[in-house]
């Protein structure tokens, strides 16, 4: 019988709640495509929403993947597909025909003096047509998105690209069986070394390091014109993604399944030797801050020849870094089973599925307080919007799920009647 991490859960939750975090701080940092936008940023919100999006969504997909093997297993390809679709594919639907459609219309509101300049049924309607164009483009500009009424599923595609990782991965499984199932109970433990987690750093690092540059100069070649190296891509609306994190996800997603497949963590061959790990993040950690400061503020010579390429190494670097300090740290502290770490992280998908827009609900609430510093609005609507999703997840959505995507439909429903221009 497969044995079942408990600390992997709670890391589970633990990325659900920093994905709240960084749509928390978006507001108050320098992105002027999110939904709401402060004229005042706050340095912390920018430094930790910069330092999120490094690791959080590839950790998820290591986490995914690691699970992916046991589940597919035990229930078999056909079950393990229906089971993604209704878990995964049912959620995103709703949510791209409701809470997606809604958010240019607060992009424009906020922008527009807190006042509404469209009926929403026009704008559902503008959205919804241009996700049936069915596009396969490069997006160069998220404001573009925006400012067109663009169809753009938001956190949506996170769901939407690991249905096809796992769609991937179950061919891959139904083919190649004898890949997957040798038995890793039986392999010899290793002793923890500074050597191999230093090799397993430089091999993983190295190498979503250069396919990613790969990516982004394909990109360039392809896109004339192009000026930003993490543009958005669409496959016919149905999956987005930014290519230059897409080997990131790929690699980390395969990472899982090898963790799993061979007991990397039982054996204790990955993520190795703790104090290793720690080093490297911290070491990275400064590295990635301090290039991201020089791609942002540095002299103008200095920002697109080594501000940006740095910024993406020590990125690669970083990501690898926190994925190993973090399993070394809660394989060690956080494999224990506790009422509140449960709790949580029986709730943490739902959390993610409900957490976009009440963050979006609360800074649109704060941005008519002007006189509030951004920094504490920031640490206020990451509290409450935590809050409120765990307590939507508890007593809604978990409960009656049903329920909740009638009351969400309806909610939509009363948008549609009630805001008109």
């Amino acid at each position: 019988m497969d044995h079942r991490f408990i600390f992997m859960d709670n890391l589970r939750y633990a990325l659900v709640l920093c994905v709240v975090l960084q749509h928390a701080g978006n507001a108050y940092s320098p992105l002027s495509w999110w939904p709401v936008s402060e004229s005042e940023f706050s340095l912390v919100a920018g430094w930790l929403t910069a330092f999120l999006d490094a690791f959080t969504m590839p950790f998820l997909f290591y986490i995914a993947g690691y699970f992916a093997l046991q589940t597919l297993r035990r229930k078999g390809p056909a079950s393990f597909v229906k089971g993604k679709f209704k878990r995964l594919g049912i959620p995103w639907l709703v949510c791209i025909l409701t809470v997606c459609p809604a958010l240019p219309l607060v992009y424009h509101y906020a922008r527009n003096g807190l006042k509404l300049t469209e009926n929403y049924w026009d704008l559902w309607l503008e959205v919804m047509k241009s996700g049936l164009s069915l596009d396969v483009r490069i997006i160069p500009s998220m404001n573009e998105l925006m400012m067109r009424n663009q169809f753009y599923q938001r956190y949506m595609w996170f769901l939407s690209l690991l249905i096809l990782f796992f769609l991937i991965f179950c061919l891959l499984y139904t083919w190649k069986r004898a890949w997957f199932d040798q038995d890793g109970q039986a392999m010899t433990p290793v002793s923890s070394s500074i050597s191999r987690s230093l090799k397993i750093l430089a091999a993983v690092g190295l190498l979503t390091t250069f396919l990613s540059f790969i990516a982004v100069g394909a990109m360039f070649f392809l896109t004339p014109g192009l000026s930003n190296p993490e543009p958005l891509f669409t496959l016919g609306n149905v999956i987005q993604f930014r290519p230059s994190r897409l080997f990131f996800f790929i690699i980390y997603f395969g990472l899982g399944v090898l963790s799993f497949r061979n007991r990397w963590i039982e054996r204790g061959l990955f993520p190795g030797h703790g104090m290793t790990w720690t080093i490297a993040f911290a070491v990275f950690l400064i590295l990635f801050l301090y290039s991201r400061d020089i791609m942002l503020n540095g002299p103008e010579q200095l920002r697109d020849v080594l501000g940006g390429p740095l910024y993406f190494l020590f990125l690669n670097f970083l990501c690898i870094s926190t994925l190993g300090t973090a399993l070394s740290l809660a394989k060690k502290y956080w494999d224990r089973p506790t009422s509140f770490d449960a709790a949580l992280a029986s709730h943490s998908f739902d959390i993610y599925l409900s957490h976009y827009p009440i963050v979006i609900a609360f800074q649109l609430i704060l941005l008519s307080f002007p006189a509030i510093h951004s920094g504490i609005k920031f640490g206020a609507v990451a509290l409450f919007s935590g809050v409120c999703a765990y307590l939507a997840s508890r007593f809604l959505i978990k409960p009656f799920p049903n329920a909740a995507v009638i009351a969400i439909i309806a909610l939509s429903i009363m948008m549609v009647a009630l805001i008109r221009v």
